[in-house]
């Protein structure tokens, strides 16, 4: 089947009514954003921003906060951050127009589902050239606003269809390891609530959008080969640990390592995968970015939720990039009675690291984060 109508099949089963709501997960998953907006509102240090009247306005704002840490939620299967481009939007429609928490989680897991979706179907000759979270997460937005404002199935198609030919998203923002990504959010943000308001009133859209040499397959390098749908809630998991999110299991390998080890290391090791040595060989970005800085401040702490200091461990820690899927981490520690190696292929969400996060923002449940959502600063309510 070409590409083209692989692509129209794979945008009409996503609008389908037809996905199993799993409202356990996205009770956490809310929480979780929530809580990453509460504690990047700090981090901004702004009293009340700036435009905050408005769904867009809003949703921006809350985009913004929720990723200012960099420990909004990833999806490990397509290399994206869905969480805090869908919940700002499923919150923010339904302050404005009332809707219960039960319609959020909807609207947010037909957001999830169609952000993973549409990632994979993109695939990896995309990822190399654009920001998959802008454009994958521009649908995913779309859609989640669709659902949230209540579109039928055909103003949802053309609602796409409008987002189609406006994405983008350069991966340079990643790159330069100075958090332009967050305003790459923004942007999948704003353009989807757009695209839902557009085809509201029937805004006139593109038919084709994939092919040609104006179509999406050729100009956003679109593999264009799996029709598979994805869940997109089942993928995702939350950042819990102190450093990004690349690191993460290495970090879980070297508190597995520092349990069971009781001599002083002579040294430790840290392995990455080889396809991540571009962005995270530590000369950008500060000791965030620097996983080697991060294995030796758990060495010292033994906490993966404060690995702000290193003054023992740093000199004898030592990052290495080998073959490895992305998400995974190795370390190895060398003592004067010999040498453990530990592989971790996807870091744990530990209840008390998760607590940790969530006690900082002072969340208590589900209900009293959506007020929480409806004024700013975010802890007015509390």
């Amino acid at each position: 089947m070409p590409s083209n109508e692989i692509a129209d099949k794979v945008l009409g089963e996503l609008i389908e009514k037809n996905l199993e709501i799993k409202s356990n997960r996205l009770d956490i998953l809310f929480q979780d954003f929530v809580a990453c907006a509460v504690l990047g509102e700090k981090h901004y240090k702004l009293s009340t921003p700036v435009f905050t009247s408005g769904i867009t306005e809003r949703a921006v704002t809350l985009g913004l906060y929720a990723s200012a840490l960099d420990m909004d939620d990833l999806d490990w299967k397509v290399l994206t951050h869905p969480g805090s481009i869908i919940w700002p939007i499923a919150t923010s429609i339904g302050v404005e127009k009332n809707l219960s928490l039960s319609q959020v989680f909807e609207a947010a897991a037909y957001g999830y589902r169609t952000g993973a979706t549409i990632a994979n179907f993109f695939g990896a000759s995309h990822r190399s050239k654009w920001h998959v979270t802008s454009t994958s997460g521009a649908f995913a937005a779309t859609s989640t606003a669709a659902i949230a404002l209540g579109l039928s199935q055909e103003q949802h198609i053309a609602a796409l269809h409008i987002c189609a030919m406006n994405i983008g998203g350069s991966p340079q923002a990643g790159f330069e390891r100075k958090g332009a990504p967050q305003t790459n959010r923004a942007a999948a943000i704003s353009l989807g609530i757009t695209s839902a308001h557009a085809a509201m009133i029937g805004a006139p859209h593109v038919d084709d959008i994939w092919s040609g040499p104006r179509g999406l397959i050729e100009m956003f390098s679109v593999e264009g080969t799996s029709s598979e749908i994805l869940n997109g809630v089942e993928t995702v998991e939350l950042r819990l640990i102190d450093t990004n999110g690349f690191a993460h299991a290495a970090v879980a390998a070297a508190m597995k390592l520092r349990s069971t080890i009781k001599d002083e290391p002579r040294s430790i090791n840290v392995f990455l995968p080889a396809a991540v040595r571009g962005i995270l060989d530590a000369s950008r970005g500060g000791t965030w970015w620097n996983s080697a800085y991060a294995v030796a401040a758990l060495w010292e702490s033994g906490d993966p939720t404060n690995l702000q200091n290193t003054s023992q461990f740093l000199a004898i820690t030592h990052l290495e990039f080998e073959d490895m899927p992305i998400g995974a981490g190795k370390v190895r520690v060398e003592t004067s009675t010999g040498t453990q190696e530990e592989y971790i292929k996807s870091a744990p969400e530990e209840i008390t690291w998760r607590d940790i996060k969530w006690g900082k923002a002072e969340i208590i449940n589900a209900e009293d984060s959506y007020k929480r959502c409806s004024s700013f600063p975010l802890t007015a309510l509390r």
